[in-house]
């Protein structure tokens, strides 16, 4: 027996807009950039370790929103059809152009 009232799914449809995958690229990329964040060595000052492992992450964060935003827009511009070899070369352009700016803006800063 169908219902006599038709349900409407609770995700967004396709191409509801050029965000519409936003959500899943961003926890994707924080989850990604969060954990290797964390990865990094503590060398210095092993008193405060724990609070430099939680700058680290935090750090890691902020660069996997980075990361989520340049992707986006880049995937919605460049791979409309979302294939699959185009995605991975993005991932890892996108990973690559944003680490080399964070690194070139933390080398300018001191």
């Amino acid at each position: 027996m169908q219902p006599t009232v038709p349900t409407q799914a609770h995700w967004a449809k396709i191409n509801s807009s050029h965000w519409y995958r936003w959500r899943g690229y961003m926890v994707r990329w924080l989850i990604f950039a969060g954990v290797v964040g964390m990865f990094q060595p503590v060398d210095q000052d092993l008193e405060n370790y724990w609070l430099q492992k939680l700058y680290q992450g935090l750090f890691g964060l902020f660069f996997g929103a980075v990361c989520a935003v340049v992707f986006t827009l880049a995937e919605n511009k460049l791979n409309v059809a979302r294939i699959k070899w185009k995605s991975w070369s993005i991932v890892i352009a996108t990973w690559l152009t944003t680490k080399l700016v964070f690194v070139s803006v933390m080398a300018a800063i001191g």
